[in-house]
């Protein structure tokens, strides 16, 4: 029996997306949130934010010139990470994995934006940048089924509204 050839799968954005600047430069201010939150251990103060974030451009290679840190990641960051629930995520000491990515039986990568691993409890939390859409609930109610596929847990599932800011609970 000869072994199965794995399914390669290529994802690409449509060309329209690289003719409106507007997108473009919203899906990389989104890409520079996603990798200063995952630089971010732990929050307590606004330098601990602003650490990641300049960590985030120097990983992209980014000119931080041509963006008002402050008002599009400093602000929004804080202002996220300071609600009640996102403040637990982020305390010193609490377990996380960061961008952990999981293949589903199709042989599909998910990758989950933070994973935190409690005494009794996981949490999965997936960040959002800019508007609501309703396929990010699906999003995460499909990590939560494969969180708990592996652990043998239960799972609570949250988005993280950076922007408005909000978090929103997902059954």
């Amino acid at each position: 029996m000869s072994p199965r050839t794995p399914a390669i799968k290529i994802y690409n954005h449509p060309v329209s997306l690289l003719r409106d600047q507007g997108r473009v430069v919203s899906a990389l201010r989104g890409e520079l949130i996603h990798h200063a939150l995952f630089f971010l251990d732990h929050f307590s103060v606004q330098e601990d934010v602003e650490r990641a974030v300049l960590q985030a451009f120097s990983l992209q290679g980014v000119d931080r010139m041509r963006w008002d840190v402050e008002k599009d990641y400093l602000k929004p960051i804080v202002s996220a990470l300071s609600l009640p629930q996102a403040r637990g995520w982020f305390k010193q000491g609490v377990v996380s994995l960061r961008e952990v990515e999981i293949v589903d039986v199709q042989g599909e990568v998910h990758r989950i934006d933070r994973l935190v691993i409690g005494e009794g409890m996981l949490e999965v939390i997936d960040f959002k940048v800019g508007n609501r859409e309703e396929g990010y609930r699906v999003q995460v109610q499909l990590y939560q089924r494969l969180v708990e596929a592996i652990f043998h847990r239960p799972t609570d599932g949250y988005l993280l509204y950076i922007d408005e800011p909000a978090v929103v609970g997902v059954r």
